[in-house]
C-alpha cells in the first residue's frame, strides 16, 4: 500500500458488493488508501482491487500491518438463502471471519465486523439495545453470532482490536435486492397491486447506505476496541407503510396493497434499534428515510427501462 493523505491504511473485503462498493467510495473520498478485495472484479479500475477469496489461507497477510484496519463486509447476506443452503452460508459468511482475524493476529491490524440485527431473539423488548439476548432463527444468522464470538475470544485471547457494527437495514443507490429493491422494481411491473411477504405489520429499522459506511468509518476511528454498536436509523417503520410511501414517491399512491400472510423460515416479524452507544461516538444519521428512498427509486429507474407492466 502506499501512503494516503490521513495516514490511514484499509482493506475491504466483500467490496464489489453493494455496501462494499460504497465503502470503498468513501473512504478513498475520505483520504484513506484503501485496497478492495472480492472474488468478483471491482467496477472501478482506477481504484486498487485484488480478485481473491478471503476465505483462502493467508489471503490477506501480505496486505496488513498495524496501521491497516480490515473492513471484512465479505458475507452471503441473504436470510431466505442461508435457510436453502446452509452449508453454501458456511463457507460465505463463516470461513473468511477465521482467516481475516488470523491474519490480522499475525500481522496486526484493526478488524471491523459488520454483523446483523437477525442475531437477536424475537422475544426481546424493543428497541433492542446491544445488550438484547441473541438467538438466531437463520444459518446466516448464527454463523454472523459466531463469527461475533470469535471476535471477542480474539480480542481477549490476543488483545486484537477488534469492533463490532451491528447493521439493521442498509438501503440506498447500488443496491440490487431486499425489500425496498423488490417494492420499487414490482410497482414498476404492475402499479395498480402490490403483494407483500407477511402481514405488512413487520417493523424494520432501515438506514441509508451513505450513513451506513459513514458509521463503519466512525467506528474505526473512534469506537473502542471489543466493543458492540448498533448501526441504524433507531426508527421504527412498519412494511406496509414503507410501501405506501414508496408508491406515493413514485406517483402510484392509490395503488392496492395485499399482503401473502406468510413469509420465509428464519424470517424476524420486528426489530428496530436502540442507537444510544453510536450516537454517543457523535453518529446521527443525515439522510431521512423519503430522501433516501427518492434517490433509491431514481438510481433503480435510471439502471434500466421500466419492467414490462402486467395485465
Amino acid at each position: 500500500m502506499t501512503e494516503s493523505r490521513t495516514g490511514r491504511r484499509a482493506v475491504v473485503t466483500g467490496a464489489s458488493g453493494f455496501i462494499g462498493q460504497n465503502l470503498v467510495r468513501h473512504l478513498r473520498a475520505a483520504g484513506w488508501d484503501t485496497v478492495a478485495i472480492d472474488r468478483h472484479p471491482f467496477p472501478d479500475p482506477d481504484q486498487p482491487s485484488i480478485v481473491a477469496d478471503v476465505a483462502a489461507p493467508h489471503c490477506l497477510r501480505e496486505l496488513l500491518d498495524d496501521r491497516t484496519t480490515v473492513f471484512h463486509m465479505a458475507a452471503s447476506a441473504d436470510v431466505a438463502g442461508s435457510v436453502r443452503n446452509p452449508r453454501y452460508d458456511f463457507d460465505n459468511t463463516f470461513r473468511g471471519v477465521f482467516e481475516v482475524l488470523e491474519a490480522a493476529r499475525e500481522r496486526g491490524g484493526r478488524v471491523i465486523f459488520p454483523s446483523t440485527a437477525s442475531i437477536f431473539d424475537a422475544t426481546n423488548v424493543l428497541p433492542l439495545p446491544e445488550r438484547a439476548f441473541p438467538r438466531p432463527s437463520s444459518p446466516y444468522a448464527a454463523g454472523k453470532l459466531g463469527g461475533e464470538a470469535y471476535c471477542h475470544a480474539y480480542f481477549r485471547c490476543y488483545g486484537l482490536d477488534v469492533r463490532i457494527a451491528r447493521l439493521f437495514n442498509v438501503y440506498g443507490t447500488g443496491m440490487r435486492r431486499f425489500a425496498i429493491h423488490d417494492i420499487i422494481q414490482n410497482i414498476r411491473r404492475n402499479s395498480r397491486e402490490l403483494t407483500l411477504l407477511g402481514d405488512g405489520t413487520q417493523i424494520r429499522d432501515y438506514l441509508f447506505v451513505d450513513d451506513a459506511v459513514r458509521g463503519l468509518e466512525l467506528l474505526a476511528t473512534d469506537g473502542a476496541a471489543g466493543e458492540e454498536y448498533n448501526l441504524a436509523s433507531g426508527e421504527p417503520v412498519r412494511l406496509v407503510d414503507l410501501a405506501r410511501t414508496i408508491a406515493e414517491l413514485m406517483g402510484h399512491k392509490d395503488i392496492r396493497i395485499l399482503t401473502s400472510g406468510r413469509s420465509f423460515p428464519g424470517d424476524v416479524a420486528r426489530w428496530y434499534a436502540d442507537i444510544t452507544k453510536v450516537k454517543a461516538l457523535g453518529f446521527a444519521p443525515r439522510v431521512d428515510l423519503r430522501s433516501g428512498l427518492r434517490q433509491t427509486i431514481a438510481w433503480l429507474i435510471a439502471q434500466a427501462p421500466a419492467p414490462a407492466q402486467t395485465v
